[in-house]
């Protein structure tokens, strides 16, 4: 069987390959998992939350020498990138963990195509991820309901070299 645009054998990708996992399953550990690989990238520990143990609305923890900030990884492929902004609405029990948090927490968006076949493209050279990401601090005392995230936010494995020294400020008194 081919498809009639290419001529090429349809993607096996469109179904999990154990149909007990479904697309919005696969879209968590994908997200989780790229989120990884930048932290492997920039040479900083990645500690993923336990299965069932996310009760503080935190996927992973990321860690320098010195500390350890919490992430909340969402991934997503309901947003248009490029036309300025996206807005994340939050739950209340998310806000109230991370008002809480003894250390920062950032929140991390994932978003991929809406087909999971084109997430990733395999050629002889090189594999991409059709991928971008964008993260911030979570803002405490603020009440937020919503994070809106920009260009700006953009997340790459050097953004995680600028969380770094943030929260070495902070811990050494520079900021808050």
């Amino acid at each position: 069987m081919t498809t009639a645009a290419t001529g090429a054998p349809p993607s096996r990708l469109t179904s999990p390959a154990h149909p007990k996992f479904s697309d919005n399953g696969r879209r968590a550990r994908y997200g989780a998992a790229y989120f990884s690989s930048l932290c492997a990238h920039a040479g900083a520990t990645f500690t993923e939350t336990r299965v069932d143990e996310d009760i503080e609305a935190i996927d992973a923890t990321l860690g320098f020498q010195r500390t350890i900030v919490r992430v909340q990884i969402k991934c997503t492929s309901k947003f248009v990138v490029g036309n300025g902004q996206m807005t994340l609405q939050l739950e209340d029990h998310w806000v109230e963990s991370w008002e809480a948090s003894d250390t920062p927490v950032f929140v991390v968006v994932v978003k991929v195509p809406k087909n999971v076949d084109q997430w990733v493209e395999h050629d002889a050279v090189f594999t991409r991820h059709h991928t971008v990401a964008f993260g911030k601090r979570f803002p405490r005392g603020v009440a937020a309901k919503s994070l809106t995230f920009s260009v700006a936010d953009k997340l790459t494995s050097e953004t995680l070299y600028e969380w770094r020294d943030l929260v070495y400020d902070i811990l050494d008194g520079k900021t808050t």
